[in-house]
């Protein structure tokens, strides 16, 4: 395991923000452009402006979005609107939610974690990455100098040491910021007793890390590893009973005439094909088998396809970028013929309505899976896992 440290972190001044639900968002890669300017009306100090601000046709190398964040936080700071804690401390996180009518309840913690290649198999990423979306958070880290949101990385703890000390805490102490937002309950507490901190460390010792969201993040901050070699983190066990993963469905609109029957036909070639009139019957097919090679397909029509690979080889996931998006409907794995979308009925939809020839269904990953694949040095496409709830952006900064 890599070196983790606590900080001083900055955070909202509740004198100054009476309702810290209004200036924090999501991740800045899931919000879209109308959520974007959403959060831009609701407050005037909402995160938004140091994540994800506004680009205007004037900007230059003076004036662009990069350095109005910087100024944002500058001012913000001098404002005392955000403010340094004055202890160095860990920072508990959870989240409470209801996931297919069952309340859960994720524990983390967020440290800065101490940057490692990941040649040194000690911090291990699980999804491909692209160089524009590394690039535009490495302007973000050069100009303002300070981590926004955390990277959301799992470690093993089978007997869940970490997470009794962290409960322990929360029974001594009352949370520092307590805010409801999309129906998900969000806490968080304080740790700067050195001796907890110190227990932590010692029981994270020898251990992975295994990167969940925030990959682009990670590399940016890599990059800029020469200036800062840390990165603000939030740590998860894998043995966590609020731990859930959500598929990421694709859409895809196909360039040449589209002909399902044609498709079904090379399919036959790759995969077990079972035809259901619902979708509620496909899923109950899919979801009836522990298998990796499983996926589910609509071409219109009111007909749903299970496809079960006859190969061994190969996850869901990659066998359907590779063997279906790519060699079979000839479109590119990245780039603006592929949506992705959590709502299966949204997918449907679009599809119903013309606007896309196909859509994929995927079982969520497991965690078995993901770290199976990052230990073997191995990758899966993009927007491979999708980890619920987000992590909010804007709870804590760290600012270098």
């Amino acid at each position: 395991m890599p070196d983790i440290r606590p900080f001083r972190g900055v955070l909202y001044n509740p004198q100054k923000i009476k309702d810290i639900a209004s200036v924090v968002t999501e991740p800045y890669d899931v919000i879209s452009p109308r959520q974007q300017e959403a959060y831009y009306r609701r407050h005037p100090y909402n995160i938004i402006r140091l994540i994800l601000g506004r680009r205007y046709s004037s900007d230059n190398s003076k004036n662009n979005q990069y350095t109005r964040a910087n100024k944002f936080l500058t001012d913000w700071q001098r404002g005392n609107i955000l403010l340094r804690d004055k202890e160095q401390s860990i920072y508990i996180y959870t989240q409470t939610f209801l996931h297919e009518g069952l309340k859960k309840t994720r524990t983390g913690f967020i440290v800065l974690l101490k940057l490692e290649d990941f040649g040194k198999n000690t911090v291990l990423p699980h999804e491909n990455t692209f160089s524009e979306p590394v690039q535009d958070r490495l302007n973000l880290l050069k100009i303002m100098g300070a981590n926004s949101s955390p990277i959301f990385a799992m470690f093993a703890d089978p007997q869940k040491k970490v997470n009794k000390l962290l409960a322990r805490h929360k029974r001594e102490h009352r949370p520092y910021i307590v805010i409801k937002k999309d129906n998900i309950l969000h806490k968080l507490w304080r740790m700067s007793d050195r001796v907890k901190i110190a227990s932590i460390k010692r029981l994270l010792k020898g251990r992975q890390v295994f990167i969940a969201d925030g990959h682009h993040r990670y590399e940016a901050a890599l990059n800029y590893k020469t200036h800062y070699n840390y990165v603000m983190t939030y740590l998860a066990a894998t043995s966590d009973s609020g731990l859930t993963i959500l598929p990421t469905h694709r859409v895809v609109k196909v360039k040449t005439p589209f002909k399902p029957e044609e498709i079904v036909g090379k399919l036959k070639k790759f995969f077990g094909i079972k035809k259901f009139p619902t979708s509620e019957k496909l899923f109950s097919y899919m979801y009836s088998t522990k298998s990796e090679r499983m996926l589910g397909a609509y071409f219109g029509k009111s007909t749903f396809y299970g496809l079960r690979l006859k190969d061994r080889k190969g996850t869901d996931i990659s066998i359907l970028h590779s063997c279906i998006i790519e060699a079979i409907l000839n479109v590119a794995p990245f780039g603006k013929h592929i949506h992705y979308i959590k709502d299966a009925q949204e997918a449907i939809k679009l599809v119903g309505e013309g606007k896309f020839q196909a859509t994929f269904f995927l079982k969520p990953a497991r965690v078995s899976q993901i770290k199976r694949v990052a230990s073997a040095g191995e990758k899966m496409p993009h927007k491979s896992t999708y980890f619920y709830p987000k992590l909010l952006t804007g709870l804590v900064i760290n600012k270098f």
